[in-house]
């Protein structure tokens, strides 16, 4: 692949500009709120633009590379006419059925058909606040999963957890069903209850009913989700002896959305003020966020350096630079990430490790490194007629290394399951704690 000469330096405005055209980094995939299905950038594409960016060099209409909708009309026009039970042809249902080939002959799980009435509800839409249930959700492996349920929503309270399977959504058994179709029947307005049947990590299956709500979403906390030390240390940062630690910040940021930069710069102000030697940044079940949220955030930590560069279809990078620094950029970092860390979050931690900001200790991401772009549909007769969510690159890390499918993988590698948090706590943030202190 050839690198293609890196842009020349962009200003704020500029670089604002240049991600409202593409797509942010979605949480993940999909995530289950009424008012936020996808995280998007161009809500504009005309049909004009879309197709001077699809269309082949050198091919033209009628050719045998043209897919041609007068084939398909050919074909329903045959079924209405010759087909045995014609009369239950649904015309609606032909047209979803093509879309969806069309779709599922990609064989990419980051593009999507986005429906008029999804479009209706909220698609667009990029919020601090919305309601639903609080998680985000991929089809990736071949059913519905939970990829993390948001820091104090409806769905970790009621005992979603990251990684669990969707079996069922209100008795309805979800095989086969797209990370789309799952959206659909699990968000809803507040106060109303969707029952999940879900199968956790460890095999244990189990029927959870989740209140949905309104969710208004802090994504930078000073305290740890869990007690370090269950039962013992509440909200104290300790070491694993139990002792308070006093020199070292911990901070979790557990997805970007347009307050995150504001509630980190409070944060940063606070940790300055302390003169802590330093930092734990925990992303651990982070499915991401917009993509220029997480731009600002790591130009928090950055002076310098490349944060994220974009493949395109044709081979040709280009790479979004550090320029401002913020108070954060001299404190050492350990930066800590699981299978549930996605999107934005592995952006963010591949930025400062491969400019020699952090370490990255914890378990390998998960794999979200796409770039998508919408572009909306009108040839219907209506002026809503969907949209097509689209994977138009990549994502390389500042070394170039591929995220999507494979993910971001920690310096030091330190799993940790259930039981043995609960027999002697937060291995991950403990050991984070040791590598700041020089501790091996």
């Amino acid at each position: 692949m050839e690198i293609s000469r890196e842009a020349p330096p962009q200003s704020g405005a500029e670089r604002a500009a240049r991600w409202a055209v593409l797509a942010f980094l979605g949480l993940a995939s999909l995530t289950l709120v009424l008012g936020l299905g996808w995280f998007l950038g161009d809500r504009n594409s005309s049909p004009a633009r879309a197709a001077s960016t699809t269309q082949p060099q050198g091919d033209t209409a009628g050719t045998s590379a043209s897919v041609g909708g007068a084939v398909i009309d050919e074909i329903v026009n045959v079924l209405k006419t010759q087909y045995v039970d014609r009369k239950t042809i649904d015309p609606d249902a032909l047209k979803a059925a093509a879309i969806d080939g069309m779709i599922t002959s990609l064989n990419d799980r980051e593009t999507h058909f986005i429906s008029a009435a999804d479009l209706k509800a909220g698609a667009l839409q990029l919020n601090a606040t919305y309601q639903g249930i609080g998680a985000s959700v991929s089809d990736r492996n071949g059913a519905i999963q939970i990829i993390a349920p948001f820091r104090d929503s409806p769905a970790e309270k009621a005992g979603i957890k990251p990684s669990d399977l969707i079996l069922e959504v209100d008795g309805e058994p979800t095989d086969g069903w797209t990370s789309q179709h799952a959206v659909d029947k699990i968000r809803g307005v507040k106060g109303t209850v969707v029952t999940l049947k879900v199968k956790h990590s460890d095999g244990q299956v189990a029927v959870i009913a989740v209140t949905r709500g309104d969710i208004d979403i802090q994504s930078v906390y000073a305290e740890p989700n869990l007690e370090l030390l269950p039962g013992e240390s509440k909200k104290a940062i300790v070491d694993r002896s139990g002792a308070e630690v006093k020199d070292i910040a911990y901070l979790a940021i557990t997805q970007f959305h347009e307050k995150t930069i504001t509630e980190l710069k409070q944060a940063a102000k606070e940790i300055e003020s302390k003169g802590y030697k330093g930092l734990v940044l925990d992303l651990r079940s982070n499915p991401g966020g917009g993509l220029q949220a997480t731009i600002d955030v790591a130009e928090e930590f950055l002076n310098s350096g490349t944060i994220i560069t974009e493949v395109d279809a044709n081979g040709k990078q280009q790479s979004t630079k550090a320029t401002q620094g913020g108070i954060l950029t001299k404190i050492p970092i350990v930066v800590l990430i699981d299978k549930g860390s996605a999107s934005g979050a592995e952006v963010l931690a591949a930025a400062l490790r491969d400019n020699g900001r952090a370490t990255i200790l914890g378990t390998t991401s998960f794999g979200k490194g796409t770039v998508n772009r919408l572009f909306t549909l009108k040839s219907c007769g209506n002026p809503n007629c969907g949209a097509v969510y689209v994977a138009v690159g990549r994502w390389l890390t500042p070394k170039g290394e591929q995220i999507e499918g494979v993910g971001v993988k920690p310096d030091v590698e330190l799993a940790m399951t259930g039981k043995e948090y609960e027999e002697q706590g937060d291995l991950q943030t403990f050991k984070a704690i040791d590598i700041l202190h020089g501790i091996n």
